[in-house]
């Protein structure tokens, strides 16, 4: 891919200050409130923000406007004052318009590990090898907001740059520019995250935590029925705990929820991904109710936690096939019940999403920057960047009715609409379908919805068009 501008380009006057003129809609709604102390910089937020987000892909170099647009941004992502924690502030605040309106949000959280190969001179990273790989990086932790009635992500609502040290037995948060923060447990970075969204909610949010096995932990369970009021949780079991059944009698969690009698079947859409081929597979439900009891090291006076259970168990000669125990709060009544517990456990794979994107993308993991202190602020803002891709391919394959100038703006519609006369009066589906038609995608009856690698070729496109038809128009 070649260099290419920025499809929409702000003015700024003699002292590098943004005028008020047509800076990309988005781009100014997620940065703008953003305050270092230096009105300047939250200006050169949304010029670089914009500069990477239209080449995400591209080195810094060849994202930016010249050797001297480059030098700023070096200069940026090495000031004192700029904060990542303070770019995904600014990001939350914006979101938070799109929160509260819903009465619930799952909260998603995930991990993912950063590796620079390219790059081994960088400062500040920790060791993330086994016994046999020796590999510096770190590990990031993110938390996301997902819309249960769209399944749309919201934003990010919290990142924790872990740093390990494996030789001295320790782990701590970055914690942007603050002073590192010290994690005592693997399983402590799922409660900070979930605490981090808790607080950051409208009070009037129900926040239901999506989980996958590593926060199976009866520290974890506990906190979220005992400290946070009105919360709920979906975690994937990781062990074969033991229980408490309805009877009284104590028994493993696996062992028993593997005797319930089945409540239905259904089938879902399993992705590609971890050596696992993409297919349809049909899935037997159970349901169930029982208690998790401390376990041997909790605290003495440590009462259990009353869970639901789904458990689905596919049917079918898969070498692999799925066996999820899921632990809820949400009830299990009736068999749509326990969908919706599968549903919203579903949703969880849109972190692993949002990864790729970061990874592929965004190329997060080829920047040359040669400290983590300034990796943190790209990340920072690359975690928006791709938050924006998933939120148009969302867009192609919602079935509620959205305006297309919620992602696109006005140059960008126009140009597409003059590719594709028929748009003119459709909504936002639309026209991120035609986005990606532009990136290779066929839309044939028999295709499945676009891919966010179709749709993020389709839109670097159309802004290359879009920058065309604004040059023409001068």
């Amino acid at each position: 891919m070649g260099s290419c501008s920025r499809s929409w380009r702000p003015e700024v006057d003699a002292e590098g200050e943004l005028c008020d003129m047509d800076v990309s809609g988005w781009i100014r709604t997620e940065f703008r409130s953003a305050d270092f102390g230096d009105k300047r910089l939250t200006d050169r937020l949304v010029q670089l923000g914009d500069e990477l987000g239209s080449s995400p892909a591209e080195s810094i170099p060849a994202a930016c406007d010249g050797w001297a647009s480059t030098k700023a941004t070096y200069r940026f992502c090495d000031n004192d004052s700029v904060d990542p924690n303070e770019i995904l502030s600014a990001h939350k605040q914006a979101q938070w318009s799109r929160v509260n309106q819903t009465d619930e949000l799952l909260v998603v959280s995930g991990t993912t590990e950063l590796v620079f190969p390219r790059h081994p001179s960088k400062e500040g990273l920790g060791d993330i090898g086994n016994s046999t790989t020796d590999l510096e990086g770190v590990k990031v932790h993110s938390t996301i907001g997902i819309d249960p009635r769209t399944y749309r992500m919201t934003g990010v609502i919290d990142q924790q740059a872990l740093i390990e040290d494996q030789q001295a037995g320790t782990k701590h948060d970055t914690n942007g520019k603050d002073e590192p923060t010290q994690l005592e447990s693997e399983q402590e970075k799922w409660i900070r995250g979930d605490r981090q969204a808790t607080n950051w909610l409208p009070e009037d949010v129900r926040p239901i935590f999506v989980h996958d096995r590593g926060a199976d932990a009866f520290s974890f369970h506990a906190e979220v029925v005992e400290e946070i009021d009105d919360a709920g949780f979906v975690v994937r079991a990781n062990q074969n705990r033991r229980i408490r059944t309805e009877d009284g009698e104590i028994d493993k969690l696996f062992d028993w929820s593997s005797d319930l009698p089945s409540e239905g079947r259904t089938t879902i859409e399993i992705q590609q991904g971890g050596g696992r081929q993409a297919r349809e597979a049909e899935l037997s439900i159970v349901t169930g109710t029982c208690e998790l009891l401390p376990p041997q090291y909790a605290p003495a006076g440590k009462d259990p936690v009353t869970v639901n259970v789904v458990r689905v168990d596919e049917i079918s000669e898969a070498d692999d096939p799925i066996q999820w125990v899921l632990l809820t709060t949400e009830s299990v009544e009736d068999l749509d019940d326990a969908l919706t517990v599968i549903e919203y456990y579903g949703a969880r794979w849109t972190i692993e999403d949002w990864h790729k994107v970061l990874k592929t993308g965004c190329e997060i993991e080829e920047r040359q920057l040669q400290t983590w202190k300034r990796m943190e602020v790209l990340l920072s803002m690359y975690s928006v960047i791709a938050w924006k891709v998933l939120r148009l391919r969302k867009l192609a394959r919602g079935e509620t009715p959205t305006s297309p100038d919620v992602l696109l703006s006005e140059a960008e519609r126009t140009v597409l609409e003059m590719k594709f006369p028929e748009l003119c009066g459709h909504d936002g589906k639309a026209y991120a379908v035609s986005v990606a038609k532009l990136g290779g995608y066929l839309d044939r009856g028999s295709d499945p919805p676009p891919g966010w690698q179709t749709m993020w070729k389709g839109l670097n496109k159309l802004r290359m068009w879009a920058e065309g038809y604004e040059l023409g128009t001068e």
